[in-house]
C-alpha cells in the first residue's frame, strides 16, 4: 500500500481526512479495489482526525458480517483505514430509478435494523449519498464517521443519543422510500416515523440557513446581471 497518495484516485475530501480508491494487492485475494481514508493535515488536525479514523475502524469491526456494510481490511499505521470498494451509484431518489421501490427499500430497512442491532446507528443517512444502489439493486451503506454507538453498559445520556440517533436512521428511511411526500406514507411505515427532539430543535436552523443561502445565490445572481 505505499505510495497511495501518488497512485490512488482521490474521492473526496473532509473532516475525517481525505478518501481514496487504490487497486487492492496481492493481501486482499478476491478484492479488486479499496478505499482508504487516511489522516491528514497539521499535527493537532491529523491527532483528531487519527482518533476518528480509529473510532470508524471499530465500528466496521462491530458491523463485520452484515451484507451491505462494506467489509473493512484493516488499520494501518494508525490512520489508513481500508475498505472494500462496493460498486453502485448513490441513491437519486428520483421514482424512476429503482426497478423495485418496495424491494429496494425493505432490504434497506433489514440493513438498518441490522446495524441497530449490532449496536451502531449511521446518523447521517439524510445525505443520500451514504446510500448506495448495488448494480444487483441492493442497499449499501457507506460513511460511518458520524455513526452513534449504544453503550456497553448502563443508560444515561450515551445510550439516550443511540435511540436518537436510530429514529432519525428510521425517519430518513421514510423520507427516502417516499421522496419527502410524507402525506402518502402507508399506515405500516407510519410506525417507524417519529420525527426527534434533536430533529425538531434543528428545522428552525435548517430553514434559517436556507433562506440565508438562497439570498446569497440571488445576490451574487444579481451582481453577475449587473456586469459589462
Amino acid at each position: 500500500m505505499a505510495g497511495v497518495e501518488q497512485s490512488g484516485e482521490l474521492l473526496s475530501s473532509g473532516y475525517q481526512g481525505i478518501v481514496y480508491k487504490v487497486a487492492a494487492g496481492p493481501e486482499h485475494p478476491g478484492v479488486r479495489y479499496l478505499i482508504v481514508k487516511q489522516a491528514m493535515g497539521s499535527a493537532p488536525v491529523r491527532w483528531f482526525r487519527r482518533r476518528m479514523i480509529r473510532r470508524e475502524h471499530r465500528i466496521y469491526e462491530r458491523l463485520a458480517g452484515i451484507a451491505g456494510i462494506p467489509r473493512c481490511l484493516g488499520l494501518e499505521r494508525g490512520d489508513r483505514l481500508l475498505l472494500e470498494f462496493i460498486e453502485g451509484q448513490p441513491l437519486k431518489l428520483s421514482s424512476d430509478e429503482l426497478d423495485d421501490r418496495e424491494q429496494f427499500f425493505a432490504a434497506l430497512l433489514e440493513l438498518l435494523q441490522a446495524a441497530h442491532r449490532a449496536g451502531v446507528a449511521h446518523a447521517d443517512l439524510k445525505r443520500k449519498e451514504n446510500i448506495l444502489v448495488t448494480p444487483a439493486g441492493l442497499p449499501c451503506l457507506i460513511d460511518f464517521g458520524s455513526a452513534v454507538v449504544r453503550p456497553d453498559t448502563g443508560g444515561g445520556v450515551r445510550a439516550w443519543l443511540f435511540r436518537q440517533a436510530c429514529q432519525i436512521d428510521l425517519n430518513a428511511w421514510v423520507k427516502h422510500k417516499y421522496l419527502g411526500r410524507y402525506a402518502e406514507v402507508s399506515a405500516a411505515d407510519a410506525s417507524f416515523y417519529r420525527p426527534t427532539l434533536i430533529e425538531r430543535g434543528s428545522r428552525p436552523l435548517r430553514r434559517a440557513w436556507r433562506k440565508l443561502t438562497a439570498r446569497q445565490w440571488r445576490k451574487a445572481r444579481r451582481r453577475r446581471r449587473s456586469r459589462p
